[in-house]
C-alpha cells in the first residue's frame, strides 16, 4: 500500500463520520412554494369533514428554522359561516400545528 493511499484511507475514516453526521443534523430545505403546497393539502383533505367551506388565502413567512404558514379560510359550523386563521410551522419537510384550529384540522377535526 502506498503512502498516499493510506493517507486517503485515513482521511476518509476520520472525515467521513464527521460528515455524515453533519448531513443528518442538517435540515432538508423547505421552498415556500413546498410549505403553502404542504397546508392547501391538509386543507383540501379535510374540507369535508371539517367544513370548510372557502379557503381566502395561504401566506407563508420565513422563519429561523423554516415557514410559518398562516391560512384563513371560512367554515360552517353549525350552519353560521366563521372566518378562522389556522397556523403551521413548516420545517425539513413537516407541517405542523402551531394553533389549536390547525390542530384540529390536521386531525381531520373530530
Amino acid at each position: 500500500m502506498t503512502r498516499f493511499r493510506l493517507r486517503n484511507i485515513i482521511a476518509l475514516a476520520l472525515l467521513g463520520p464527521c460528515s455524515l453526521v453533519n448531513s443528518a443534523a442538517t435540515p432538508l430545505a423547505t421552498t415556500r412554494a413546498q410549505a403553502i403546497s404542504m397546508v392547501r393539502t391538509i386543507l383540501a383533505s379535510n374540507t369535508v369533514s371539517c367544513r370548510i367551506k372557502k379557503t381566502l388565502s395561504v401566506e407563508a413567512s420565513q422563519t429561523k428554522t423554516g415557514w410559518r404558514v398562516t391560512a384563513k379560510v371560512v367554515m360552517g359550523v353549525s350552519g353560521t359561516p366563521r372566518n378562522e386563521t389556522l397556523m403551521w410551522t413548516v420545517a425539513s419537510g413537516q407541517a405542523v400545528p402551531a394553533s389549536q384550529i390547525a390542530s384540529e384540522v390536521n386531525s381531520g377535526c373530530p
